[in-house]
């Protein structure tokens, strides 16, 4: 899905069927940049060894989606657990290559 922020940029959001966010990107300048995200995320979902785990300083987890030349590409929401964790990534994999576009900016 993409979004228009306040500040006027836009952002691309990977949506659960059940509407839990999965993945967001960063602010981006243009429509066009968030097309090149959406392509971006379809190629690097189906590449494990781009997903990046981290745990937050309140030790809840979340993982980032990193391109070829480490470049973010998008950040997860917080996660309880390792294993919530791990299933986020695994839908992530599983719904990026074929998510519609719908378009709310």
């Amino acid at each position: 899905m993409i979004t228009k922020k306040e500040c006027g940029k836009f952002q691309v959001c990977l949506q659960s069927n059940a509407g839990q966010v999965l993945l967001i990107s960063e602010g981006l300048r243009s429509k066009i940049s968030c097309r090149k995200a959406i392509e971006q995320l379809r190629t690097y979902t189906q590449e494990p060894d781009k997903f990046q785990k981290k745990t937050a300083t309140d030790w809840e987890l979340y993982f980032y989606l990193n391109s070829n030349t480490g470049k973010t590409i998008g950040v997860s929401s917080r996660f309880p657990s390792a294993l919530a964790r791990e299933q986020a990534i695994q839908m992530v994999q599983k719904l990026a290559p074929h998510a519609l576009v719908e378009d709310h900016g």
